[in-house]
């Protein structure tokens, strides 16, 4: 088999990736797992086609709505995309690669980019850092060919970065990254005399415009959201969330591939002039996320995008080096990592650890609330927590007619921001809560009727009850 991949790398990878891709397909028909909450939302979003919603530009959405139609409302409809876009992202790495080093480094970049710990566990939900790294890959890529060959290749660098700032707002990253690029590459600078460089970003701003015209329209809802996420409170340094972020990149990489891009930045002046162009496509923004963390907070995936032009980075600098074996080595630990992932949650409960167990229990559940619904004719649903009404609007069958109720003037999830208390009219309402009182339902119904609570059962974390009220008497 080694001397298969000496002289074949490129096609045994090529069949490694598309073996993973179907596992992973499989694994995810076969699967018991609930959908997350945010998944639920994507689903909900998906059947209200727009151009852009609360929290997230549409990409996304658009994803789920052709895959659900495909593949049936279900779980395995929601995700069937995600492994499929993998397998994609994969590919744009390892033609990357092949541009900055050659066909044995393509291969290694994208065994490599296929099974990173952050991709075997997005891989099996729906996220939009699945359609965000696919557009940073076919970006880069273009970026790339465009400096190299000039041409037509600004065209598919605007379409990427349009539609990476259209799957998630991180897109925009790339607005940091290029000036690092310009300042590490003097090789590059002549770009800024191009004309395609600047109608290239020119493209991506028109095609994100749509998303513009749409928060214009709705409250400047995802707009306000992700500044609101940044969560800046003030001058206060946390430490510990500065720790918590910078550990958490070792599961989102793996230890081994990101010691060694430390240790290839270190080393920076030694690099190529190629290589620091995909330098300075990551460690800028992991240096920006570590910032955000010791100052409020920043979650392990938000630098996500850093990692394509990293993986890249790392595999050749090994290569380069002749150190292919820590690429072996880091590839079986992430191979086991991935078949963790497509096959752990079957098994979990039975171990009594279950780090799946935020995906159990809302099937049931959504069945239990539909049963008191059918119970009240004409009634309506509502929830005052945005994870909850997600979960419910997808695992209560028929849905059923739904309302939140905003709890100032300003909309705290996209629920809030589509829905009109006004369809409620006499109507009876159906509320599920897990707080112990309805608080914000004073004033706004004549009466509020407790009923027998309802339970979603996890099988290692025991039964977590949720309150029920019947609300009659809307009076807004």
């Amino acid at each position: 088999m080694l001397a298969l991949w000496r002289r074949h790398p490129l096609a045994l990878a090529a069949v490694f990736v598309l073996t993973l891709t179907v596992w992973r397909i499989a694994a995810l028909g076969l699967s018991d797992l609930d959908l997350f909450f945010d998944e639920a939302q994507y689903w909900f979003w998906a059947k209200h086609p727009a151009l852009g919603y609360y929290s997230k530009p549409p990409v996304i959405a658009w994803l789920v709505a052709v895959s659900t139609a495909l593949a049936g409302d279900t779980e395995f409809g929601v995700r069937l995309f995600m492994p499929l876009c993998y397998a994609v992202t994969a590919g744009l790495g390892a033609a990357v690669a092949g541009l900055v080093y050659d066909r044995r480094a393509a291969a290694w970049t994208a065994i490599t980019l296929a099974t990173l710990p952050a991709v075997s566990l997005s891989a099996g939900l729906a996220s939009t850092d699945v359609p965000l790294l696919l557009c940073w890959a076919a970006a880069l890529l273009c970026w790339f060919r465009y400096w190299r060959e000039g041409g037509r290749w600004w065209i598919g660098f605007g379409l990427a970065f349009g539609a990476g700032l259209m799957s998630k707002y991180a897109m925009a990253y790339w607005l940091l990254c290029l000036p690092v690029a310009l300042v590490l590459v003097p090789e590059m600078r002549g770009l800024l005399r191009r004309p395609g460089l600047w109608l290239g970003l020119g493209l991506g701003l028109l095609l994100f415009l749509p998303n513009v015209w749409w928060n214009a329209t709705h409250e400047l809802a995802s707009f306000s959201h992700t500044a609101d996420n940044a969560h800046w409170a003030g001058p206060t340094l946390k430490p510990g969330k500065l720790a918590e972020f910078a550990g958490a990149q070792f599961g989102v990489m793996g230890p081994i591939l990101l010691l060694v891009f430390c240790w290839a930045l270190v080393g920076w002046r030694r690099l190529r002039a190629e290589e620091r162009v995909l330098a300075a496509f990551s460690f800028p923004v992991l240096v920006l996320m570590l910032a955000q963390a010791l100052v409020s907070r920043a979650h392990a995936n938000w630098a996500a995008v850093a990692y394509i032009a990293a993986t890249v980075l790392v595999v050749g600098f090994l290569l380069r080096r002749g150190h292919a074996r820590w690429l072996g080595l880091s590839f079986a630990l992430h191979l086991v990592v991935a078949v963790a992932m497509m096959h752990g949650a079957a098994i979990a409960p039975a171990l009594g650890f279950d780090p799946w167990s935020r995906l159990r229990g809302w099937r049931a559940m959504g069945a239990a609330v539909a049963d008191r619904i059918a119970a009240m004719p004409g009634a309506m649903l509502t929830a005052d927590d945005r994870a909850v009404i997600a979960e419910l609007l997808f695992y209560v069958r028929p849905q059923p007619e739904w309302v939140k109720l905003r709890s100032g003037e300003r909309a705290s999830d996209h629920y809030e921001l589509v829905s009109d208390p006004a369809r409620i009219g006499d109507r009876p309402v159906l509320y599920v809560t897990r707080n112990t009182t309805p608080a914000r339902l004073s004033g706004r119904f004549a009466t509020v009727e407790p009923q027998p609570p309802v339970q979603r059962n996890r099988p290692t974390r025991g039964p977590e009850t949720y309150r029920v009220y019947r609300l009659d008497g809307f009076e807004g």
